[in-house]
């Protein structure tokens, strides 16, 4: 198993509600630009990235070693009156 790098929340143990609930509740205390990182699994990153690209957010994925993907969510940017 890798290593997590220091200070990221490994939450490859959780249900992928849970992980939804946790997400929405770290993501309501991040100021709006701050990146959240978290490490999760493959069914985890999938039940993630839809969900979350269409609600405003910016959502990367790195590989983190077998089955195990870093995932940074960001919250976009408002333009002014675009």
């Amino acid at each position: 198993m890798t290593s997590k790098p220091a200070g990221m929340q490994d939450f490859t143990d959780l249900t992928c509600t849970s992980l939804m609930i946790k997400l929405k509740l770290q993501l309501k205390k991040i100021p709006d630009g701050e990146p959240f990182s978290c490490i999760v699994r493959r069914d985890q990153r999938e039940t993630i990235e839809t969900p979350f690209s269409r609600c405003g957010y910016e959502v990367t994925v790195s590989p983190e070693g077998t089955n195990r993907y870093i995932v940074t969510l960001r919250k976009k940017q408002k333009h002014g009156n675009d």
